[in-house]
């Protein structure tokens, strides 16, 4: 039972037939089963943020490499003619 005059969750339950939930919401607005504490830890898979940041940097540099290949390939041409 929720104290008196507290904020409550109000997510939508599944096992209440939809009534709002009256957990006791927490500084993010929802009670600790409905939005609980999330802490920016590491997973696993592609969703790490180290994995996403390397995906990013490989991302730069094949630009980049793309652009060089280019560019040689355009001097070849010139020294040819």
């Amino acid at each position: 039972m929720p104290v008196k005059g507290a904020k409550l969750c109000g997510a939508k339950c599944r096992t209440k037939g939809g009534e709002p939930c009256a957990g006791p919401a927490m500084k993010n607005g929802r009670c600790r089963m409905h939005g609980g504490v999330f802490y920016k830890r590491e997973t696993h898979g592609k969703t790490t943020l180290r994995a996403k940041e390397q995906r990013k940097k490989e991302r730069a540099f094949l630009k980049e490499m793309k652009g060089v290949s280019r560019e040689i390939a355009g001097n070849r041409e010139l020294s040819e003619a």
